[in-house]
């Protein structure tokens, strides 16, 4: 049925319903993808098969997160399923996992168990692209560097749910249903390590305060309701290189907004309705002064 090359074992495109009994002892990448395979088609012997460290599972019938997935896998490709509920007893299988893939699935909040992702202890980049969560998922792992939520239906991002995440550095949430009063307080600034944040397509009417400064590089705001920038808005984030706040409602700039982006190498400001009156004429005066590489 399947075709062997190697530590590789082919599954993929061939109809099958389950994963083939006796997958050997020795094989490190398995290719289950463009099948059939539903939840029913694991067999319990595939969780001691030790050696296989990535399996691809995308475009199959999975309505749930898998059970009995081989117990040292640390790379696994689910996307494209019709994954809904994700139980803690299905990640506590998986305490090497380090790379999850769910992205274009059918996972709400509600079907995500309390906890279940902090089941996987060693997880590093988790991606929920393409669902059709309404929050993001509290008890999240610790150690987890980058996560993606875009284009999802979230509303609220709760105080909790970045609470324990000091590792993360890269957190996109575009394409969502944010507004300012549906972040909560002080939400960001335990981001302390976050290089990168993009909240690109969503409906915010100022950038989020409270942004972690000490190594945020990148931060992208464009396509939102933005049209008005307070003064302090950008005052901590010194590290900065990277702004773009093009396609808002922007008509004017408070003068000194960007004095503290000591570091920045590039911004983007395209695309707004400015006003062009005698209030704007600092900001010919201040690309003066900045560095020539802007």
């Amino acid at each position: 049925v399947c075709r062997c090359d190697r530590n590789f074992v082919y599954c993929n495109e061939r109809s099958l319903t389950s994963v083939p009994l006796g997958i050997p002892e020795g094989v490190t990448v398995l290719y289950l993808h463009n099948n059939q395979i539903n939840n029913a088609g694991f067999p319990a012997e595939l969780h001691n098969v030790q050696s296989v460290h990535t399996v691809y599972l995308y475009g199959n019938q999975l309505d749930e997160f898998p059970m009995n997935l081989p117990k040292n896998v640390r790379v696994l490709h689910l996307q494209e399923n019709n994954i809904q509920t994700i139980s803690r007893a299905a990640l506590a299988q998986l305490l090497k996992l380090e790379e999850l893939h769910l992205d274009d699935n059918s996972i709400s909040t509600v079907g995500v168990e309390d906890g279940a992702f902090r089941e996987a202890i060693s997880l590093k980049l988790l991606f929920l692209s393409k669902n059709h969560l309404s929050s993001v998922p509290v008890g999240l792992p610790v150690d987890l560097q980058e996560l993606r939520v875009d284009e999802n239906r979230i509303a609220v991002i709760s105080d909790m749910a970045f609470q324990n995440l000091t590792s993360l550095e890269r957190l996109i949430v575009d394409g969502n249903l944010l507004t300012n009063k549906g972040i909560a307080e002080g939400t960001f600034s335990h981001l302390i390590k976050l290089k990168e944040f993009s909240i690109v397509r969503n409906s915010l009417s100022h950038p989020p305060p409270d942004l972690p400064g000490t190594h945020l590089i990148r931060l992208y705001l464009q396509d939102n309701q933005i049209n008005h920038i307070p003064l302090t808005a950008f005052s901590n984030l010194r590290k900065l290189e990277r702004l773009d706040i093009s396609n808002n409602q922007l008509r004017m700039l408070t003068q000194g907004v960007f004095d503290h982006l000591s570091n920045l190498k590039q911004l983007t400001a395209r695309n707004n309705p400015w006003f062009c009156d005698c209030s704007i004429k600092w900001v010919t005066e201040w690309l003066k002064y900045i560095p020539s590489s802007l």
